[in-house]
């Protein structure tokens, strides 16, 4: 809650700022670069429009994503980010306020424009210097504060927790106890921290002591313990960092954003920007529509085909889960018989007789799925996302792979990188084998992935691989 107060309050500082900046813009403007203009201005472009242009750039560094983590953010990296931001956000700007301005000649434009970039820039990194510094003070004063667990009460849980104490304090970690491990004989923690209890207890101790961080400094960190972790706080807003090891160290997966952050391994993926998700979601619709409008004649087609082929309905609905567990109803084209799963959940495999025969080759083509636009259009599916399931395979995937319910932090969507390198999973040991694809997407998802996928994903339906 703390952390959307600070980011409200930065939020304030660039508008008030950003308002302040065209205001002083505007009379430098006036009265010394075209004093020779007649044109004295109205009550709006006084006081009306600056209210404009500062929500207009409180909104551009929103979706940047400048107020998601204010507090433990790269200072560098936030000032190159805001000058890029800045001479982009002002060329757009001066576009739309500029069109019918009586500047003389295209030199005096230009001072015009680099005059306003220079002036936003700096009243831009004001604001993240008037942050830092009381991001600082809060720091300093124990007022604000990321509870921390550690996870193990060896020789490495102990270099982490004198790490913590000697740099730790100055980001915000809050060091509250540790969880032991069974599997460790040692307790090298006894004494120096409270003991929160075992690692069969974690999920309910960090709900109950309000846990941010949680560090995984087992002696063995082997793929048992941190899925044991991953299974307990799965859900819960809970980031799991992993002491490195030799080769993820050598391996690069070690990044550091300043010379002050402890070297972990962060397990869970990074939340996606503002920017990104707003452009995602807008080329979903606008996809979408295109592809429902000029796929419209093939979709007659089909369900004429669909009708012909076996008695029942055209559309095939089903209940699937999506984003934060929230359920669905996906709409396919019917590849079935009716009443193919009379005796429980089953998915489909190779020649398998409940499929009819133009099904068997609407999956093939991967035509099937062309409804599912409309999914998109609704908002319960994206075009790029891990494949939507049903809560029956879910609960038997979650048992052997907890990690699984990371991706239901996201939307689903029609295609995935697991749809591409591995395709459809006709058992639980091959939805698990696919998961890892889309797990690697969800810890690299960008624009140029998602549109990669895309075109591969059509240049499989041309090649009619799918099953």
């Amino acid at each position: 809650m703390r952390r959307q107060l600070i980011g409200l309050f930065f939020g304030g500082i660039d508008f008030i700022l950003g308002y302040g900046g065209w205001v002083l813009f505007y009379l430098v403007r006036r009265f010394y670069l075209y004093a020779f203009n007649s044109h004295h201005g109205t009550l709006w472009e006084y006081l009306w429009a600056p209210v404009i242009v500062g929500a207009y750039w409180t909104l551009i560094y929103a979706l940047s994503g400048s107020y998601k983590d204010p507090i433990r953010q790269s200072i560098l990296r936030e000032l190159l980010n805001r000058a890029w931001l800045t001479i982009l956000g002002s060329l757009a700007l001066f576009f739309l306020a500029f069109l019918d301005d009586p500047i003389p000649n295209y030199r005096m434009y230009r001072i015009t424009l680099i005059l306003y970039i220079a002036l936003q820039a700096s009243l831009s990194w004001l604001a993240l210097g008037i942050l830092r510094l009381g991001v600082i003070r809060l720091l300093r004063r124990h007022l604000f504060r990321f509870p921390t667990i550690i996870i193990g009460g060896g020789e490495k849980a102990n270099s982490v927790l004198q790490e913590l104490r000697k740099h730790g304090e100055s980001l915000g970690y809050d060091v509250i106890g540790y969880v032991s491990i069974d599997s460790e004989p040692d307790d090298l923690l006894r004494g120096k921290l409270r003991h929160l209890g075992r690692l069969s207890e974690l999920e309910k101790v960090a709900v109950r002591r309000g846990a941010h961080h949680v560090i995984v400094a087992a002696e063995r960190s082997d793929e048992r313990t941190l899925q044991t972790v991953l299974s307990h706080i799965n859900g819960l807003s809970v980031e799991v960092h992993l002491v490195p090891a030799l080769q993820d160290v050598l391996g690069g997966g070690v990044r550091l954003g300043s010379p002050l952050d402890i070297p972990w391994v962060t397990i869970t993926p990074p939340p996606p920007s503002p920017w990104y998700e707003l452009v995602k979601r807008l080329m979903d619709i606008f996809l979408s529509v295109i592809a429902l409008v000029l796929l419209a004649p093939l979709m007659g087609i089909i369900a004429i085909m669909v009708r012909l082929s076996s008695p029942g309905p055209i559309i095939f609905r089903q209940e699937r889960v999506g984003k934060n567990g929230r359920p669905f109803t996906i709409y396919k084209f019917r590849t079935m018989y009716v009443d193919a799963e009379k005796h429980g959940p089953a998915l489909s495999r190779e020649g398998d007789p409940r499929i009819t025969p133009i099904g068997r080759w609407l999956r093939k083509t991967r035509l099937d799925e062309l409804p599912q636009f409309w999914n998109v259009l609704r908002g319960d599916m994206s075009l790029v996302g891990p494949r939507p399931e049903r809560q029956f395979f879910i609960d038997q995937i979650v048992r052997r792979a907890p990690e699984y319910k990371q991706l239901l932090k996201t939307r689903p969507g029609i295609t995935s990188l697991g749809m591409v390198k591995y395709g459809y999973a006709s058992s639980v040991e091959e939805m698990i084998e696919r998961m890892r694809y889309d797990l690697i997407y969800m810890a690299n998802r960008s624009l140029l992935l998602d549109i990669k996928i895309l075109l591969y994903t059509v240049l499989r339906v041309l090649q009619a691989r799918g099953k």
